[in-house]
């Protein structure tokens, strides 16, 4: 089982940008139904809904917002194959499940503490929300796959894939509470909490018994490994380092697979010419034989034991995901230096929602 809450600013996904309205966001979680009938491609406890009628109530769920606010949130809902496979890929007990989780989504915000939340408890009824199923999942560029040149990019992967879609209002159904699930107040939200009663939810619910040996499966480092390499050849790039010996370095790599003691080489020749090109006035630097030399001798990694990460190695997870972020935001990098400037800052707040209405309000 696999849950997320997607953050547009971490993710990088212009598709879930939530500062304004959900229109786009529809389009884009629409692509996928083969019929061509909009009626019942989202859904809910009312029913089931086309795009319009989803858009048109999350937009107007924002009473008491401003511009800058979220004005909605996405989140993703997906089953293991194991798991698709044991309820026979059902539609209706996913759509069953969903609603189970977006009981426990609402029951997860603590509203102790606030004007309207002392002694409050929310239900999936004082949300605002619609969900689609999808049956297909792409390979992504940061994918294990496609960095090893295995998968293209947009190449559906094989198996059961299908996950769940939601897209829920920033705001109570009364519009008078914020529910904010990126908060960095945990005690308002514990995302975990809810991951962890999702998949609690999904083995009371259809009997489900997961195997340890699923839980405790260690993680390929292989793709961190790759984009680490990466990130450092971008730097040499920025530095004025040719693309001749960009592309010798990125084969060395390869034969290297990236191991430990290649990345400490690298990074000693990123960090020397990079002093290197403060102490000198030429537009165009090169990298020595000596130093190329160093990363031919690196030792490649022994056994593939080396490339699993064990469960437990929260801070590599981490430093993993900023590194897909990083990618994730170099075409944007690279626009604003063609340009010549930096992004500049708005002077102008753009005019949002009132700030002060008639209504309490809570943000979470």
């Amino acid at each position: 089982m696999y849950s997320k809450i997607i953050n547009p600013t971490k993710h990088g996904n212009k598709e879930f940008n939530n500062k304004s309205s959900a229109a786009r966001l529809g389009n884009y979680l629409n692509k996928e139904p083969s019929s061509k009938q909009e009626k019942g491609i989202f859904f809910n406890t009312q029913g089931d809904f086309d795009k319009k009628q989803m858009v048109e109530s999350i937009d107007n769920n924002v009473k008491g917002l401003t511009s800058k606010d979220d004005k909605f949130h996405s989140l993703v809902i997906a089953p293991s194959a194991k798991e698709l496979e044991h309820i026979s890929n059902n539609q209706a007990k996913l759509k069953a499940f969903t609603i189970a989780c977006m009981e426990k989504y609402a029951a997860n915000f603590n509203l102790g503490g606030t004007p309207l939340g002392t002694g409050k408890k929310l239900s999936e009824k004082d949300l605002v929300w619609y969900a689609t199923i999808h049956q297909n999942r792409a390979y992504k560029g940061t994918d294990v796959e496609v960095l090893n040149g295995k998968k293209k990019s947009g190449d559906l992967k094989e198996g059961l894939q299908t996950h769940i879609h939601v897209v829920v209002s920033a705001r109570d159904s009364e519009q008078k509470i914020t529910l904010n699930p990126n908060t960095s107040n945990r005690n308002r939200f514990k995302m975990t909490a809810w991951f962890e009663a999702n998949q609690r939810q999904f083995n009371q619910q259809f009997d489900f018994k997961p195997e340890s040996k699923e839980v405790s499966q260690p993680k390929d480092k292989t793709a961190y490994f790759i984009l680490w390499t990466e990130k450092k050849l971008q730097a040499l790039e920025k530095l004025g380092i040719n693309d001749k010996q960009i592309t010798e370095i990125r084969k060395i790599a390869q034969s290297k697979n990236n191991s430990t003691d290649f990345r400490k080489n690298l990074s000693e020749i990123v960090y020397e010419v990079r002093v290197k090109s403060k102490n000198q006035s030429q537009k165009k630097a090169l990298i020595l034989p000596e130093q190329i030399k160093s990363l031919n001798d690196s030792a490649a990694f022994k056994s593939k034991s080396e490339l699993e990460l064990s469960p437990s190695s929260k801070s590599f997870l981490g430093e993993f995901k900023s590194f897909q972020h990083f990618f994730s935001t170099i075409a944007t990098e690279e626009f604003n230096q063609n340009q010549g400037q930096s992004p500049k800052r708005k002077r102008n707040r753009k005019k949002g929602l009132s700030q002060n209405n008639n209504n309490q309000e809570i943000s979470m």
